[in-house]
């Protein structure tokens, strides 16, 4: 983690791009996330037994976000899960399809299930912001837009279905697109032009991070790791369904639900001023001399008033304190540290 200075022009585009996904719409290109796809009869069943959501309730148009925790309750991947005619399609941050299915095929012994990687046939594009809707209304005026989250519609097309699933990303609304590869170059050329008239344009990483940190959302390998208890990261209401049957780190989940706490938890931040950092270490946040926690994501939004947001893990005894944080870094003791709530999973209000 650092602050390395930016080139104006570079960040005159981060700027127009994060104002798309705050006021109009943006368009990302997602194809480096891995997706799964697991087929069988037992494909239900066998989920459930894997994952935090309870899948036995999903119906075909559904999904839901989920984690993949081990048997000690630490979250290896955070899900998200979508029921389709005769698979179930899984969506995730890059670099954990290995993690995924080596966890699944361990535990998969005589049911009917087969792990599938889609991302030969299949890549993904998303629209996000206030005026996602809209555009994909124009694009598809025959296909509803789902209305809830981690609901989805599907399109048959001669090279396969086109399926929209309504995943807010950056507080605002946002739809996630699955599309057949042989028609992704025509679809990505109207998707570019519906989200141009609504003076819309192409976003890219930085601009995303700008939003998504404003919005509380935590990412998967940044600010939730396979060392942090699911319940640490703030999602639980979100991402842990407790009227489920059995799965694997259940135990533990039930237990510090019912008779204990989590050591630290994960909170959205705000800083009084811009720390001086110079390496990628995680900055720590000091109270009286003592560690009360550490940054995991950091960013300073554009604007008159530059706004300077962050996430990060609280300390138990410290999650109550009214006074400030001092960020330790490299000295830079005048920056002072508020919490401003917990994180969501879309940055909008969340409801099961």
């Amino acid at each position: 983690m650092s602050n390395r200075p930016v080139n104006l022009e570079i960040a005159e585009k981060i700027q127009s791009e994060y104002l798309c996904l705050k006021q109009t719409c943006g368009l990302l290109e997602l194809d480096h996330r891995g997706r799964l796809c697991l087929t069988g009869s037992d494909r239900v069943s066998f989920l459930h037994g894997q994952i935090t959501q309870d899948v036995k309730s999903l119906g075909y148009g559904q999904g839901a976000y989920a984690a993949l925790v081990d048997a000690k309750g630490k979250i290896q991947s955070d899900l998200n899960v979508f029921c389709l005619k005769d698979e179930i399609l899984l969506d995730f941050e890059k670099g954990y399809t290995e993690t995924i299915v080596q966890r699944l095929e361990h535990h998969l012994v005589s049911e009917d299930v087969s792990i599938i990687d889609p991302s030969g046939f299949y890549t993904m594009f998303s629209v996000q912001g206030p005026l996602s809707g809209e555009a994909l209304r124009s694009l598809f005026p025959e296909l509803p837009v789902p209305e809830k989250s981690w609901h989805f519609s599907e399109m048959d097309s001669e090279d396969g279905a086109i399926y929209v699933c309504n995943r807010p990303r950056f507080g605002s609304n946002g739809y996630d697109l699955f599309i057949p590869r042989a028609v992704q170059d025509a679809l990505k050329t109207r998707l570019d032009l519906a989200v141009v008239d609504l003076q819309g344009a192409w976003v890219h990483e930085a601009a995303c991070d700008l939003a998504r940190v404003e919005a509380g959302i935590p990412k998967m390998g940044v600010d939730m790791r396979p060392e942090h208890l699911v319940q640490e990261t703030g999602l639980t209401s979100r991402v842990i369904s407790f009227r489920k049957g059995c799965y694997i780190g259940q135990e533990v989940i039930s237990r510090i639900r019912t008779v204990g706490k989590v050591n630290k938890s994960l909170c959205r931040l705000a800083f009084n001023a811009q720390p001086n950092l110079q390496d990628d270490s995680p900055p720590t946040l000091m109270l009286d001399g003592k560690e009360a926690g550490f940054v995991t994501s950091l960013v300073t939004l554009p604007g008159q008033t530059p706004r300077i947001l962050g996430l990060g893990y609280i300390k138990r005894p410290f999650l109550e304190v009214d006074a400030p944080f001092t960020l330790d870094a490299n000295e830079n003791s005048s920056v002072k540290v508020r919490i401003l709530g917990e994180p969501s999973a879309t940055g909008m209000v969340d409801s099961n």
